[in-house]
């Protein structure tokens, strides 16, 4: 009898804390990290910083020049403070080889559209956050490992336009991988 109680016991403790657990998940991923994060000021301070439209500022220093991003994370990347608007466009390069001579020419294809962007990032945010596993360059084709461009367009706080980019290295994410470059 005392067995039975102890288990009728033990596994009314084990449903009253699942349950507590479940129902204290009430938030998704995305605001959980928001809360943990709205807890903490930057680290810079923020009368040093130059802007577009200040005196010192140089608009081909807002990016650095290339990014290396897995293909099973995320694209993040921020446009300077105290703009007037913003304006990402994320591009798929496009080569082309011309007959015999191989002379390879290239296009841009923009496909931001096809983006994942994260809650309150996009293409007309200070913030560039893009999941690379479910974004798309269209309805067929995922983004994958390659070489992509992003440019960012910029109103100042003197009201003129800023521009940068930058290169995007999506590289193929091997777990078990001990260096960063794939051995031949």
């Amino acid at each position: 009898m005392k067995i039975r109680t102890v288990v009728l016991t033990s596994a009314l403790f084990s449903l009253f804390v699942a349950a507590l657990m479940l129902s204290s998940c009430k938030d998704n991923v995305y605001t959980m990290l928001e809360n943990y994060n709205s807890h903490y000021e930057p680290a810079t301070n923020m009368d040093i910083i130059i802007n577009p439209g200040d005196k010192d500022f140089k608009e081909d220093k807002m990016l650095d020049p290339s990014y290396f991003v897995s293909s099973e994370g995320s694209i993040n990347i921020a446009a300077p403070y105290k703009c007037q608007s913003y304006e990402w466009t994320f591009y798929k390069i496009i080569y082309h080889q011309q007959g015999s001579q191989s002379t390879i020419t290239s296009t841009l294809q923009d496909i931001t559209a096809g983006l994942d962007f994260y809650p309150d990032c996009g293409k007309d945010k200070r913030e560039f956050r893009a999941f690379v596993p479910t974004s798309r360059i269209d309805t067929g084709e995922k983004l994958k490992p390659g070489t992509y461009i992003l440019h960012l367009s910029v109103v100042g706080n003197d009201g003129n336009k800023y521009k940068d980019w930058c290169s995007i290295y999506i590289y193929e994410q091997v777990y078990g991988q001990d260096s960063f470059f794939k051995e031949e």
